[in-house]
């Protein structure tokens, strides 16, 4: 069975590879919208996000960028056949840098560097996309359950030389990595059940530890990074900021939430730029909407 899926999956992706990129991202954006018509529960809890952090938005706003936001999804979707087989000069040909020059800098420096990203646009394209520019990367991922399509995927994700670590093995590989002056890139916008509560975009969320040991340790350079697409096209420009570190306390909780809190702080200008573009169907207020429910139980019974 895992065999005859990860030929499924190679089947399907060499397919859409066919169809013109322009054509598979909108087929992808069309069969979104279908999907936010139809996914009544994830539908509710994008609005329900938009509605948290953007209060003062009308009610039709809510809903025209919770849709565009799941037609950005199935258009990153489609588009991944050709983000993972097409060539290394088309790929390049499609992307535009801003603030490389900041990043190739601390590189130089050959300590490292870290690099916080989100689930904003097509955020495999950007995980790529550094190693595509010819920078050493690593990247922290989570594996797909069927081995042999987690094999295929990360065999694309690598294909221009990056290197992928799972969430299962640990932390011990990154000090290693940073003294070899590789990147590595970590989402941080995700819930994280195990992880401390700091605010992200203006509410408190779970929220990964990385890279707050290392940078509060080591001082490793720090950037963040996003890829904002041009339009509605495969085009898109990789930008690239430095987030300074905070003064340090030398109390190893505060700093961390310090360090964490103004990584979070520095992608609020780009995900307001273009809402569309983030993924507000993941549920990264999931402690908010715990906290909401119990209160609605807890008014029901008294």
């Amino acid at each position: 069975m895992n065999k005859i899926l990860e030929f499924g999956i190679r089947l399907l992706f060499w397919s859409i590879r066919i169809i013109p990129v322009r054509l598979a991202g909108a087929i992808g954006a069309g069969i979104g919208r279908v999907t936010f018509s139809i996914l009544s529960r994830h539908r509710n809890n994008t609005i329900r996000n938009l509605k948290r952090v953007y209060p003062d938005k009308t009610g039709s706003w809510h809903i025209r960028t919770a849709r565009e936001s799941f037609a950005e999804l199935g258009r990153t979707m489609f588009e991944l056949p050709h983000v993972y087989l097409r060539s290394e000069a088309f790929l390049r040909s499609r992307i535009e840098t801003r603030g490389e020059d900041a990043f190739r800098t601390a590189m130089q420096q050959g300590k490292g560097v870290f690099l916080s990203a989100c689930h904003h646009s097509n955020w495999e394209f950007g995980a790529i996309s550094f190693s595509l520019l010819g920078y050493p990367s690593s990247l922290i991922y989570r594996p797909v359950k069927q081995s042999g399509v987690n094999r295929y995927l990360k065999q694309c994700r690598e294909r221009f030389g990056a290197r992928l670590f799972s969430r299962q093995d640990g932390l011990r590989w990154i000090p290693k990595t940073l003294k070899q002056g590789d990147s590595i890139g970590i989402m941080i916008d995700q819930h994280m059940s195990q992880g401390i509560e700091v605010p992200f975009l203006g509410h408190l969320a779970n929220t990964t530890e990385l890279p707050a040991p290392f940078i509060i340790r080591n001082q490793t350079p720090l950037f963040g990074v996003a890829l904002m697409r041009i339009g509605h096209e495969f085009r898109f420009q990789l930008r690239f900021w430095p987030i300074p570190s905070p003064e340090m306390t030398g109390e190893r909780e505060k700093d961390t939430l310090r360090v964490m809190s103004r990584i979070n702080e520095s992608f609020e200008a780009i995900i307001h730029e273009r809402p569309e573009l983030w993924l507000w169907v993941h549920r990264r207020w999931l402690i908010l909407d715990e906290q909401e429910m119990d209160n609605r139980v807890a008014d029901g019974k008294s």
